[in-house]
């Protein structure tokens, strides 16, 4: 789903944020809150002083959200692609969000071992974890997938 897709399926709310940051801060709503009513899910972003770039980050912690909480049916396995390169791949990378997706949809489909998703997507294991490890949110995922 591109971005303009996205904000169209999202209530956006927007609020002052606290902390530092001076005058601008304070006196001006640049705190944003993304609702995905469709899915039940809600981002918030306040960090920058920015409006713009708090709306950013509530959209790319929405694509994560979402690549958390909404399973779908698996691809054919030749449709699947690594974004990164050479085994690497940051988490700010735009694909990022998709390529968790995938791999918790298969994951899912092998009782919350990701090691088949290694597999499709030419990674060893370790590096695998070690993607997903840039965020704890995907692991505590995943450990639930196991549990289920």
């Amino acid at each position: 789903m591109s971005l303009d897709e996205l904000i169209r399926h999202c209530k956006i709310k927007h609020f002052q944020g606290g902390g530092p940051g001076g005058q601008h801060r304070n006196k001006t709503n640049t705190g944003i809150v993304l609702i995905m009513p469709e899915y039940g899910l809600e981002t918030k972003s306040c960090e920058s002083r920015s409006a713009h770039e708090n709306k950013t980050h509530a959209l790319h912690r929405m694509r994560l959200a979402i690549a958390l909480n909404v399973r779908e049916p698996l691809k054919p396995l030749g449709e699947y692609r690594f974004p990164g390169s050479e085994g690497r791949i940051r988490s700010s990378n735009f694909g990022f969000p998709q390529f968790i997706a995938e791999v918790l949809d298969i994951a899912a489909e092998n009782n919350g071992n990701p090691k088949p998703a290694a597999e499709i997507f030419g990674l060893t294991a370790s590096a695998l974890n070690r993607i997903l490890g840039q965020e704890k949110i995907v692991l505590e995922k995943l450990k639930t997938l196991r549990k289920e």
